[in-house]
């Protein structure tokens, strides 16, 4: 039998194919299936946030092998996981309960 190189899987663990961002600014669903924008530019942007610390087109959020991804598109005030701000074009898991933030606009993060 092959050795297992971490724990083994969960029994009932299901990967997760949605997420919800939520904050004051409104409701988001990111699924399973293509790339969201975030940002101020309504023509482009899934995800609108009328903020001018907000870059027109801020971020990408995907959904993929059952994680929530981010990549800050070189927005000027950064994107950030749990007060933590993440590199520049470099895709980052946001875990599930995390804080996410855009510029100053928060959100929590749930699977959806």
């Amino acid at each position: 039998m092959p050795q297992r190189s971490g724990p083994p899987p969960t029994p009932h663990a299901e990967a997760a194919r949605s997420f919800v961002i939520s904050s004051s600014h409104g409701t988001f669903k990111v699924s399973v299936g293509g790339d969201v924008l975030v940002g101020r530019d309504p023509a482009r942007c899934a995800v609108h946030l009328v903020e001018p610390r907000v870059s027109g087109v801020h971020a990408t959020m995907k959904v993929e092998a059952g994680a929530l991804w981010v990549r800050d598109e070189r927005s000027n005030n950064g994107v950030w996981i749990n007060g933590e701000r993440i590199a520049t074009a470099t895709w980052a898991v946001v875990p599930p309960n995390a804080s996410l933030r855009f510029g100053p606009v928060q959100f929590s993060v749930q699977t959806g």
